[in-house]
């Protein structure tokens, strides 16, 4: 792959910006609820991208925020990234190739995943055994989330044709660095006129805090216990205002960077509910959305998978499942994405802090991430679904 420009791409922390691009997509899609690992899905693609040329190419290249052309090899940016983000007590990560034993990969391919992704390859039988293999790979999910992740692909969704499965895996386990120690029922506002009751946490500490005025919200900054984590909690002023608030914060990543700019310290009283549910969603719509129309049609081209890979591989479903679990002690939460691919067919000095209330008690986006790169993104509807 040497000649390929589809893969002489440096990578570098730009590409999170895409992760505001994609939950601002993937909101507009889903009700109530959502929880995303954008980190896993970004691998999921960046394998994808790997193996892509053309038109296919040049828009995932597009989406993730990568050079186009006559950009300078450098994969060993995407391992670095890796390793300055992850780590093994508190944030892990897996990716993993799964190819019909018929279906020969690229030589180079391999080597690429292998080395720049960490990603495992290994054949298997979907020809003559989908059902035991669909189990195979879900039991490698679930393995790799420690078992919150399980069936990231149904039954049925891969079969006889399907040649080739791609899955990426986050995992993420940490605690507070100041726990909530004070737990009571509280009212929680899912709409202005109906309300229910909820576990809401509590605590008062020095926190970072800031209120934007323009774009109407709070938001404060909780840190984890180890490894440079934190989660960015962003609350709308009004009780209904999520949505207007997703549809402007979430159109510019500059606009987090701004928030992460003007964040302060604050003595902060902060009411919490605690929360876990599990997010499924498939993204076709959300990329077709975003611009990456070509690899789900005939005209789809990943030459660079296999010799085979043009005229006869398109994706045909990308899948992501996500577990959150947030209570006084602090965080768990996992993320799991999936693309098969079938041949085509028919197709500081307290004196100086300011005291504020931050009161959680209606809808909210939160953020899992370490400094100023995205792990996770959540909207937070019902924290008793």
């Amino acid at each position: 792959m040497q000649d390929s420009p589809s893969t002489n791409f440096r990578y570098t922390s730009l590409t999170s910006n895409y992760s505001f691009t994609l939950f601002k997509e993937l909101s507009h899609s889903v009700e109530g609820n959502v929880f995303v690992s954008t980190y896993s899905i970004q691998f999921l693609l960046v394998l994808l991208a790997l193996g892509s040329k053309s038109k296919t190419g040049d828009q995932l290249k597009t989406l993730l925020r990568l050079p186009q052309k006559n950009a300078e090899p450098n994969y060993d940016n995407i391992k670095s990234v890796m390793t300055n983000i992850e780590d093994p007590d508190y944030f892990t990560t897996a990716n993993a190739v799964f190819t019909d034993m018929a279906f020969v990969l690229r030589n180079d391919y391999v080597d690429k995943v292998r080395v720049y992704l960490n990603a495992e390859v290994k054949s298997l039988d979907f020809a003559g055994n989908p059902e035991k293999e669909v189990s195979e790979i879900n039991k490698w999910a679930e393995h790799k989330t420690d078992g919150k992740i399980s069936n990231i692909f149904e039954p049925g969704t891969i079969d006889r044709d399907t040649v080739l499965v791609l899955a990426s895996v986050a995992y993420f386990r940490n605690a507070w660095k100041n726990q909530f120690t004070d737990t009571k029922n509280a009212s929680f506002c899912l709409t202005p006129s109906k309300h229910i009751d909820v576990e809401m946490m509590h605590q008062r500490g020095l926190f970072r805090y800031h209120h934007d005025d323009r774009y109407k919200f709070s938001a404060v900054e909780l840190p984890y216990k180890a490894g440079g984590f934190d989660m960015l909690v962003i609350l709308p002023d009004r009780a209904d205002g999520l949505n207007d608030l997703e549809n402007a914060f979430l159109k510019d990543s500059k606009n987090f960077a701004y928030l992460q700019g003007n964040l302060t310290v604050h003595d902060v009283t902060v009411d919490l509910p605690k929360f876990k549910f599990e997010s499924d969603v498939s993204l076709i719509k959300t990329m077709e959305k975003l611009g990456c129309t070509e690899m789900f049609t005939s005209s789809a081209d990943f030459s660079y998978i296999s010799t085979s890979g043009a005229g006869k591989l398109k994706v045909s479903d990308i899948k992501h499942k996500a577990f959150v679990n947030v209570d006084e002690t602090g965080t768990e939460a996992t993320g799991v994405t999936g693309y098969s691919s079938k041949y085509k067919k028919s197709e500081y000095s307290p004196s100086d802090v300011k005291a504020v209330k931050f009161h959680a008690c209606h809808s909210f986006m939160f953020i899992i991430k370490k400094n100023t790169n995205i792990i996770f993104m959540g909207r937070l509807s019902n924290p008793n679904p």
